[in-house]
Order: C-alpha cells, then sequence, then structure tokens
C-alpha cells in the first residue's frame, strides 16, 4: 500500500467544489440584483387643465404617506429616493380641486411627469342664498366655552393653510364625510345601515343657512379652504346645536365663518 500519492481525480474534486460553490454564490447575488427595485429622484409638475399655467404652492403627497412637500414657482415638486414602478399622488391646491391619480416612475419614464388640476368655478366659490338665523359671530368665543361642540379659530385655520375643509373636519374632528354623485364631500352624521342615503348635516355661513334651502345641494367641502375662514363650529348631535338652530338641527349643524363676511 502507497500512503504518498495522491490520486488525480481526488485532486480535481477538491478544485471544482469550491469553484462551483464560488460560481452558485455569484449566480445567486446576480439574481438577486436583477430583482432589486432601482430608486431615483422624479420630478413632478402641476399645471392647470387646458394651459401651461404651473400651480404654486400645491401640497402634494405620495402613495398616502410621502409628504413631497410644496410646488415651487414653476409648479415643481422633487420627490427624492423613489422607488420605479406604481404610485399614488394626491394634491391639494387653492383654487383648484383636489387632486388624485395614478402614475408610474422609471428609467424609460420623460421627467417632469405632468399633472392637470381644474380650477374651481368662480360660481362654487360664492357666496350661496338661504335663510338668515339669529346666531351671530360675536357669540362664537361664549359657545366655545361651553364646549359643547368642536370649534376651530383663526389660529388653528391659519396652520391648515392649503388644505381642504373635507380633509381638516374628517382628520381633526373625526367627522363623517360622505360622497356625492360626482365625487364632491358633504359633512353628514353616520347613517343606519338600514338607511339608503347619508343625513346631511345644516350648513350656515356668516349667520345664513345656505343648506338645507330651497333648491340646495350641500356645499362641497373640497372646494373650501381653512384660509377662507376665521371659525369653524360642528355640532355633530342635535342635542348640543345652538338655540338658534334647532330647526335644522336634524342631522347636526355645520357654522362656517368667512374672514369677509364674519365682522
Amino acid at each position: 500500500m502507497s500512503y504518498g500519492v495522491i490520486k488525480p481525480n481526488l485532486i480535481f474534486m477538491q478544485i471544482v467544489r469550491p469553484l462551483s460553490l464560488a460560481l452558485l454564490g455569484a449566480a445567486v447575488l446576480s439574481a438577486r440584483v436583477a430583482g432589486a427595485q432601482d430608486t431615483r429622484e422624479v420630478v413632478l409638475r402641476l399645471h392647470r387643465a387646458g394651459d401651461t399655467v404651473s400651480i404654486r404652492g400645491a401640497t402634494v403627497t405620495i402613495d398616502h404617506t410621502i409628504d413631497a412637500g410644496n410646488t415651487d414657482s414653476a409648479g415643481i415638486v422633487r420627490v427624492p429616493d423613489l422607488e420605479d414602478g406604481g404610485h399614488i399622488i394626491e394634491v391639494v391646491a387653492r383654487g383648484y380641486q383636489a387632486y388624485f391619480d395614478n402614475f408610474k416612475s422609471g428609467a424609460n419614464i420623460p421627467q417632469p411627469i405632468q399633472f392637470e388640476l381644474l380650477p374651481i368655478a368662480a360660481a362654487d366659490t360664492t357666496k350661496a342664498k338661504g335663510q338668515r338665523t339669529d346666531l351671530k359671530f360675536d357669540a362664537f368665543a361664549a359657545r366655545r366655552i361651553k364646549g359643547q361642540g368642536k370649534f376651530f379659530t383663526r389660529a388653528q385655520l391659519d396652520a391648515a393653510s392649503g388644505r381642504p375643509l373635507a380633509n381638516l373636519l374628517k382628520t381633526d374632528a373625526s367627522a363623517f364625510i360622505a360622497s356625492g354623485p360626482h365625487g364632491e364631500s358633504h359633512l353628514a352624521m353616520r347613517s343606519p345601515r338600514s338607511t339608503s342615503s347619508p343625513c346631511y348635516a345644516a350648513v350656515v355661513r356668516d349667520g345664513v343657512r345656505i343648506y338645507p334651502f330651497a333648491g340646495a345641494n350641500p356645499p362641497d367641502l373640497d372646494k373650501i379652504f381653512a384660509e377662507q375662514l376665521a371659525a369653524i363650529e360642528l355640532y355633530a348631535r342635535p342635542a348640543t346645536v345652538p338655540v338658534e338652530l334647532r330647526d335644522a338641527a336634524t342631522c347636526g349643524v355645520l357654522v362656517l365663518w368667512t374672514r369677509d363676511g364674519s365682522g
């Protein structure tokens, strides 16, 4: 028996095995890299529908969680390190309808990615006709002290500048916002499951009840912005509504005091 001779086949196996393992590891790493999702800075531009007018100061949110900030004077906002693929954009801009849409980002997607926002028609922001009530802005502080509703002061509304009223009431007051037939946002009491339609809250603006009123629909709260208002009173339960509004309190009352009309 010879102990000093190493068989050639054994040497070959000792070399091939680590080489095979190295190649296998490289293949796995390559597969992982190929499957990884690239990220890049994505440039978004907002402009008015039908022309090239830039929308400045719009608040942009991506995928419900990424606060992209506000657009600059050119209507541009930049989102760093955004993964390639499909995303959701939400936009709130004063004077424009709230915007919600899908878009894709990637190496082959031209930038800036363009979005068109529809302006709010002048008729949507004018004061509506209604029924005069005895509610006065001068007594706002006294009603607030009683604490029977949810109140927003001018300072709070300034801090919420750029946010539509639907978002403000839903997020900060846990209000129930119902969708209208054309995507409008209306304030309503939570309807019993057996009820087929929402119970819309009465709306009073600068002491005038604009809803319910003959021929009037509930106002679209996506078209009213926090910075347009001097104060807000929200009475979700009929029992808490001020006596001046009890005749219209079946579904609660929303009281709006504008900066031009609150005195």
